[in-house]
């Protein structure tokens, strides 16, 4: 073959774009207590990533490889003109003192979901920074499944090494190109893929023995403390070593190594088991529903299979916001026992629910909420006011008391107190709880500033290149407004547009009447309930504004749903109380159409978001409890119901919410609240 020939049709070929190669590396690692997790810094051009054990640098592109349009060439011609190809050098080095806590790491590629360029014509090419040859030519569809434990054919294993120990640096260098048996067409074409990094120690991958390792350490640091309470000698299902102490900043001993971010949301891990699974719940409530109409407040009735609210909401609402909630993450095998629960005092409580068959359930119910004497365990090693689940809001806990000889409810106060109250329906937090199967694995630290990490998570490796509207529930987005920076939240995606929600009140508490006063009718958005001096006319014509005066377009108008409700959340969305599954529910009171507006009733964060009800103030909500009042959650986290009257009069604070354009992207960030995205 005439490569000299080959090579100028190549360089002369007018439909060409070139081949922009660009390449990152996302560290993934799962190790043990001897190294500290990565941190990264980013840049437009490149990150370094780098731990007291490992640092892993490169340079001199994005973090993605990028072929658009390429001619397509043999493999021969590409080898010997590999000059002519562009490249990227990086390096991974480390230096790991305990030849016993050697390294292993993979580096493996992972497609973008917009390619339109068939992967079984794409060729990889990994070599040395020298040119020796690491990998042959390969096509990108035949490489074998990374070992990665969260999906196998997520990952394409393009280098692995294990054991590694001692002063260790390696360098790489990628090509790629289309393969020369690809037909072009007039079609713009494209394909990228992102190059990351496994990297973990084999002893402590896993998220109880982490947790172990660390509290084992603790106790050596300080053999005082004392984090962990031991239950063996219980039911079965409670079986557990709990973690027990105060919260971080509030006494010596803190829990401040069990945090875990996944899924958009903060958890704390509570319990391990005997075989290896972990219960944790959210780090904050999440919504503010009722448990159940009055007088009726059982969790799941197995002989009729009603549901309560709060089973509906954690189980249909909140199970769809978790990535990988299936079989990768969530134990189903694990009971939740909401039983009649013994008192011995207002403050304390220190007894297992008394549970039978009827009040313990398994599989149907994959989303939970802690119990009281789960809560209680919490803080055995300490007081109940500075136990690190006390968040400073009203909560609820999944089991009941039979103290007034008629099942009562039982929740957590503002002290943290376990405490009851009788027949009563009104609205509190949710804090959600889950099972994680044995054998889960980490990577972080578990503090608040690097939480661990479920390997099983959404891959992060493409964030910077995702859209918006491929994130989920949960994760935070900043904007900037007159120069002061702002958190959100997602709270869904809708039409492909993303919802999302102010984490503070809007403009540092500026408060504002829900709407005018029109008797019979509280609706929000409609014309004459919109006047001067309106959270509606307030959003849509100041606040607003000085968003788009920094960000131009990229706030979409969409359909607002306030339907009736009473204290069914679900039909907050619905015309009228006539159904009562979220799925049937038909969308068809167009109640408004606006580009700022609030969260319905139930729906995910609409509930305080503060560090206590010190820091709280009560907020409207948009929905309807009745065609005359409205929602709105105070400052401790109740649900209140306040008349037209009310409304019409009285200020509050509120929390906007926004919808995103389906083509707004993600700059930079990883969805964190300390890192959260930049869009644009």
């Amino acid at each position: 073959m005439d490569y000299t020939k080959e090579y100028l049709k190549y360089k002369r070929n007018k439909k060409i774009k070139g081949i922009f190669i660009g390449i990152g590396i996302l560290l993934i690692a799962i190790i043990g207590s001897t190294y500290a997790f990565f941190t990264y810094s980013k840049s437009l051009q490149a990150f370094t990533l780098t731990s007291s054990g490992i640092t892993a640098s490169f340079g001199g592109g994005t973090n993605q490889i990028n072929i658009t349009n390429g001619y397509p060439i043999s493999d021969e011609f590409a080898l010997q003109n590999l000059n002519q190809l562009d490249y990227i050098d990086f390096t991974i080095s480390g230096n790991v003192e305990d030849e016993d806590q050697g390294l292993t790491y993979e580096i493996y590629l992972t497609e973008k979901d917009s390619n339109t360029l068939d992967p079984n014509y794409i060729k990889i090419y990994l070599t040395d920074e020298n040119g020796q040859m690491i990998k042959t030519p390969k096509v990108y569809n035949y490489l074998d499944n990374t070992s990665y434990s969260r999906d196998a054919s997520l990952g394409k294993l393009i280098y692995n090494e294990n054991g590694v120990s001692g002063n260790y640096t390696k360098s790489f260098r990628i090509y790629a190109w289309i393969d020369k048996d690809y037909e072009q067409n007039e079609v713009s074409q494209e394909f990228s893929f992102y190059v990351n990094l496994y990297a973990y120690n084999d002893e402590n991958k896993e998220g109880s023995i982490l947790i172990q390792n660390k509290i084992a350490q603790l106790k050596k640091e300080n053999p005082s403390c004392n984090y962990v309470v031991e239950d063996y000698d219980t039911n079965d299902e409670l079986e557990a070593t709990y973690l027990s102490g105060p919260a971080p900043g509030k006494g010596d001993c803190a829990i401040d190594f069990n945090y875990v971010w996944w899924s958009g949301k903060m958890w704390r891990i509570t319990a391990i088991y005997p075989d290896g699974a972990m219960k944790m719940v959210t780090d904050n409530n999440i919504t503010t529903i009722s448990y159940n109409p009055r007088d009726n407040l059982t969790y799941y009735d197995k002989q009729t299979g009603a549901k309560s609210y709060v089973f509906q909401w954690l189980n249909e609402d909140f199970l769809d916001t978790l990535y990988y909630q299936g079989e990768n993450v969530i134990d189903k095998t694990k009971y939740w026992n909401f039983a009649l629960t013994e008192f011995d005092g207002y403050y304390n409580n220190n007894k297992l629910p008394v549970s039978d068959e009827t009040t313990v359930i398994t599989s149907i119910s994959p989303v939970g909420l802690l119990n009281s004497y789960e809560y209680y365990k919490s803080y055995q090693n300490t007081t109940l006011e500075i136990g690190y689940l006390n968040i400073g809001y009203y909560s609820m806990l999944i089991d009941t008391e039979n103290y007034y000889n008629d099942s009562v409810h039982v929740r957590v106060a503002l002290f943290g107190n376990v405490y009851i109250i009788g027949n009563d329906n009104t609205p509190m937090g949710i804090r959600p709880s889950v099972f994680l199967k044995p054998q889960i694995t980490f990577y972080g630290n578990g503090t608040k500033q690097n939480p661990y990490r479920l390997t099983y998570d959404y891959d992060t490796a493409t964030i910077n290149y995702d859209l918006i509207n491929t994130r989920h529930s949960g994760e935070y987005v900043k904007l900037s407004k007159n120069g002061t920076e702002e958190l959100f939240r997602i709270v869904d995606v809708e039409d492909n547009k993303t919802k999302i929600v102010s984490v503070n009140y809007a403009d540092n508490g500026i408060k504002n009447k829900f709407g005018t006063a029109m008797p019979g009718n509280s609706l929000w958005g409609g014309g004459t309930t919109t006047g001067e001096g309106t959270w509606y006319t307030y959003l849509n014509n100041v606040y607003l504004p000085n968003l788009i005066e920094t960000y131009g377009n990229i706030f979409d108008s969409s359909i607002y749903f306030f339907g009736v409700s009473g204290i069914n959340y679900k039909l907050s969305i619905c015309a009228s109380a006539t159904t009562d599954t979220t799925k049937q529910c038909e969308k068809n009171l167009m109640n408004g159409i606006f580009k700022v507006g609030l969260l319905r009733y139930g729906e995910m964060f609409a509930t305080q978001q503060g560090s206590g009800s010190g820091t709280s103030i009560a907020m409207w909500l948009m929905s309807r409890n009745t065609y005359a009042n409205t929602w709105m959650v105070d400052e401790t986290g109740f649900g209140n119901i306040v008349d037209y009257n009310y409304f019409a009069t009285t200020e509050r604070v509120a929390r906007p919410t926004l919808h995103l354009k389906p083509s707004v992207k993600i700059l930079s960030g990883s969805g964190t609240e300390l890192d959260p995205y930049i869009v644009g």
